[in-house]
């Protein structure tokens, strides 16, 4: 199907793969169960929202500054940015970016195809977003 790209300061720092038993949906019910798991242990809302902003800080600047991170970190990384694009702190057109493998979107007159969800043919040299 394609990949969901994750953004922090409009760089690109998670990629996860998805298919038909990972699509967004699976995602965002992994987001909801992480939210349930925090209040069942005791957290509320708040809390939650605080420790998913100081994660996804320092998981974004580990990235930026090129150091490793585990893959479950990646898959935490996606659940704190769907909880907080859920909660009104993020915008998700800022963050999360839906990209799919056909590429038969673009023009075939390029030499290089962005990896963009979608590219007009008809604008030279760059792809705009719909």
């Amino acid at each position: 199907m394609g990949d969901l790209c994750l953004y922090w300061k409009d760089i690109l720092v998670s990629k996860q793969k998805l298919n038909n038993n990972y699509d967004i949906e699976y995602y965002k019910n992994k987001s909801n169960i992480f939210i349930i798991d925090g209040m069942r242990q005791g957290a509320s809302i708040s809390q939650i929202k605080q420790k998913s902003m100081m994660f996804v800080q320092v998981f974004g600047n580990r990235r930026l500054n090129k150091q490793k991170v585990s893959s479950s970190d990646h898959t935490y990384f996606l659940c704190c940015i769907l909880f907080l694009i859920k909660i009104g702190v993020f915008d998700e057109d800022d963050y999360i970016l839906q990209c799919f493998r056909k590429r038969h979107l673009c023009s075939k007159k390029r030499q290089k195809c962005c990896s963009r969800l979608f590219c007009k043919g008809d604008v030279k040299g760059r792809c705009n977003i719909l």
